[in-house]
């Protein structure tokens, strides 16, 4: 028995436990400041002068949760010109985004361990800026995200 024992011991000291790591294609994962959601961007990208973003809000937390929040609380920040850049908005005043908004809003139930997918349109950064910073409300900040073009 202290023959098999050891060795097991060993092995199971030695080896790294595993965290939890974001699914492959993800450019940055943060936590949402309940707990409940990890949120992932999936894209970053600047085409014809305007930033599309792509998050995935995965809830982790075992049980139904919401995401709410109000479009013009999200910006990111250029750093290299301590700007900050809004979601555009369309001829008639709306944000364009998706899911749409509910009152105003961006509110959507996810299951738990399921995801939600949601999409905003910013105006892009100067050409020569690689990354932003970008504010999401309930969530920690998405800091030095690289952007493509």
């Amino acid at each position: 028995m202290k023959k098999i024992f050891i060795p097991l011991f060993l092995f199971c000291l030695l080896t790294p436990i595993g965290f939890a790591q974001a699914p492959a294609g993800v450019i940055q994962t943060q936590m949402s400041l309940d707990a409940n959601f990890e949120i992932d961007v999936k894209k970053a990208q600047v085409i014809d002068n305007v930033l599309t973003v792509v998050f995935v809000f995965r809830n982790t937390s075992g049980t139904k949760a919401r995401i709410s929040m109000t479009p013009s609380e999200i910006y990111y920040i250029d750093s290299t010109q301590n700007k900050k850049y809004h979601i555009l908005k369309d001829e008639k005043g709306t944000f364009i985004m998706a899911p749409t908004l509910y009152y105003g809003k961006l509110e959507f139930n996810v299951d738990a361990g399921k995801m939600k997918l949601a999409w905003i349109k910013m105006p892009a950064p100067d050409a020569g800026v690689e990354t932003i910073n970008i504010n999401l409300p309930g969530s920690l900040p998405f800091e030095k995200l690289r952007i493509s073009r």
